[in-house]
Order: C-alpha cells, then structure tokens, then sequence
C-alpha cells in the first residue's frame, strides 16, 4: 500500500497495487473497472496492471491494459483545506470506454448530480452525473455491471448498518480523455474539477519538498528513485495520527528534524523507543538491498520507507559511539568508479557533506565535517582517517 497526500494535510488515503483508494478515516474504499469493446475488466484479476510513482512523489499512477493502449487511474492528494484526494482516469487508448467507480463498504449512499454522499458525510464530486449506476447490499455489482444491465435514471438513497453496501457509478471517457474525481472533500459544493492540480503539478510540488534535508546523488538509478519515495512516505506517515518509530527516526536521520519533533509528540511509548534505537554499526550490502527491493513493490513503498531511509543513512554516514564517524562504510560493486555526492547530512556535532570522485583505480575523498571529529572510509580504505574539518585525499581504492 503507497500513502498519498499533502505536506500540512493529516488526511489522506492509502492505494493498494491494484489501484483501490481506502480514504483515512472512512469505513469505504473505491474500487474501479473498465468496460471496454470487448469486455469489462477488473483489476484485481488483470494480469497485465502495473503501478508507478510519478517522478518518485507520492502520485500513484495504476495502468491496466485494454484494447489499443491502457486505462489510467492516478491518485494523488491536492492542498486544499481538506485534504482532498483526486483519481484521475486517463483513456490511453484509440477507443472509448466506461469507467466503473465502486463504492465498497458504506452504510450510506445518495447521489445528487454529480455529488455522491457517503455515511452521511462528503464521498465523491464526479465532472457529472453518471450515466448509469448499480447497487447491491451484502454482494457485489460486478455481475451487473458486467453483465450490461446496470440501471438508469434516479439513484435511490440507500441504508445499511452493518456497512455492506457496493455502489457502482459508470461514466463514458472517450479516447484520450482524462476526467477527475474528488474523494473526500471537505466541501463539495466547492469543489472545481477542472482547477485543482493536476498529477503532474502534484508530482512538481512534491520535488521541492523532496530536495530539502540531506541529499545524496547515489550511483544507483533505482535506488536513488526508492530513497526520494520512501522521504515522500515518512514525511505523510509522520503527519498522521498513529506515526511509527521507524518514520520518525528516519526524518530525524535525513534532517527533517521540524517535521520530526511534530510526530514526536503522536508516538506510542513502544514507537519512541524504536525511534530512539540506533544502529551499533553500519549495516551490511546485503541488508540494503533486501530493504531496497521490497521498498520498490508496490505494496512495500510505504511498510519499508523507514527501515530503507535508516539503513542507507548508517551506510553513508554512520556515528560511533567514540564520536568517529565512517563515511560509506561498504562500497556497492555498481559504485566502484562512479561519482557520489552527499550533502548536509545532520549528525550530533554538524552537518556533514562528502563527495568521491575517481582517479583510474583510487577514488579521491572530498570532505566538510565539523572541526575535531574524526572521520574515516572503509569502504574506499580502511587505513586512513583524518581530524581535519575538510580536506581531499586520494585513497586506496581497497574495502575493509
């Protein structure tokens, strides 16, 4: 599951990898089909559904094949007092389709035009009203739907306490045609569809928050791309009512320290306790790439931000207990000859900042550390250390 949402807003929703949207703090999730010419299809058993982020912002953009190109739902959080969530669905194809939006979960459903309540409270704002709909109590709409004999006309206002209502709202999307849906605003009635950001000025907003903090420009490509989500998942999950140790710790540890001490205060005692923890040594190549991988699945951008932000960060920069301080304590295979930077990295004596570049063989050493702390690299030479604030040396090349 991917959190989405804004900086400022605790509200947001979760996206699973199939594309559904469960809104926080609502007992509803919205799901989505696509009635193609040949067919309707469902995610959740389409073989051929990818998910991404877009330019690594918490923008989850979920693609499913049809007939001539690909259905796009895209879900991202927009600033508004709310915290609106918006999906996107983009017709990629050369042919038109309907686009099925199914309410799961609700104890309530009305719909006036365009607007759909939900338990009683703000649920959906569609660019219109929907063509046709479909409602079951305690089953799904699927054989319905799916079947062509989803409904016309007025949608009767329904009720269920127990939470078993499944409503499906269809909507015709040409070919090359985006429409939008709001999920959860805090004023419907307010609501312009066309004026709110779009995904692609979500995913520009988010590269500003992103380039704050310690930065590092990795050799890794995929793994440069995994630490950019994973900042973007710790800063939401920090915002959040129930924040974990790992998330907050992580903030602190990339110098996202107002951010950090904010969630501090909405820790368990067994969640400061772990935000307290901190590693007796750097952590093994085998470690990170196990934590890289599964923060790249889509169910794993969010569970493994933390524990990803705390490994890569001991790795570049750890902090001994004497106060030394190892800079890239294992050099990755794939870095051996390739320039790394990394800068303004938060430790309890100052900012840190270090580069290497190489020479043929031997990697040279560039470095701004606080005056008297001692600063070694094992992975680049396990015999060298220096006391100086900064400094270039050229190094052996050879691992601990």
């Amino acid at each position: 599951m991917t959190r989405v949402g804004v900086l400022g807003r605790p509200r947001g929703a979760f996206v699973d990898p199939t594309g559904i949207v469960v809104p926080d703090d609502r007992g509803w999730a919205l799901a989505w089909r696509i009635g193609a010419d040949d067919r309707w299809r469902m995610p959740e058993r389409e073989a051929a559904v990818r998910q991404t982020l877009l330019d690594d912002a918490p923008v989850v953009r979920t693609a499913m094949r049809v007939p001539g190109g690909d259905a796009l739902l895209t879900c991202y959080g927009v600033p508004d007092a709310g915290g609106t969530v918006m999906v996107e669905i983009t017709n990629d194809s050369a042919a038109p389709f309907v686009a099925g939006l199914v309410v799961r979960g609700a104890r309530s459903v009305a719909q006036d035009g365009g607007a759909i309540t939900i338990d009683r409270g703000p649920g959906l704002v569609l660019p219109r009203a929907p063509s046709r709909w479909s409602v079951a109590v305690a089953g799904t709409t699927d054989v319905e739907v799916c079947g062509g004999a989803a409904r016309e006309g007025p949608f009767p206002p329904l009720r269920d306490r127990a939470g078993r209502i499944e409503a499906a709202f269809l909507l015709p999307v040409p070919h090359r045609v985006t429409i939008r849906v709001a999920i959860a605003p805090a004023t419907p009635a307010e609501v312009d569809l066309g004026g709110v950001p779009s995904s692609d000025d979500a995913a520009r907003g988010w590269t500003a928050q992103l380039d704050r903090g310690m930065r590092v420009d990795l050799p890794d490509a995929r793994l440069t791309s995994a630490v950019r989500a994973a900042l973007a998942q710790v800063l939401l999950e920090a915002q959040s009512a129930r924040p974990g140790g790992d998330a907050v710790a992580a903030l602190e540890d990339w110098g996202f320290d107002a951010e950090a001490a904010d969630a501090w205060r909405s820790l368990s005692s067994r969640s400061r306790r772990r935000a307290r923890a901190r590693p007796t040594r750097p952590p093994t190549l085998d470690e990170l790439d196990t934590l890289a991988g599964r923060s790249t699945t889509p169910d794993g951008v969010s569970a493994y931000a933390g524990p990803l932000l705390r490994c890569l960060r001991a790795l570049l920069a750890f902090e001994a207990g004497d106060g030394s301080l190892s800079l890239l304590a294992e050099l990755p295979d794939g870095w051996r000859g390739q320039a790394l930077d990394v800068r303004d990295v938060p430790t309890r004596h100052g900012p840190v900042s270090y580069a290497v570049r190489w020479h043929g063989e031997r990697p040279a050493l560039l470095w701004s550390a606080p005056a008297g702390v001692r600063v070694c690299a094992p992975g680049l030479d396990p015999d060298w250390s220096s006391v100086d604030a900064s400094g270039e040396a050229l190094l052996t090349g050879s691992a601990a």
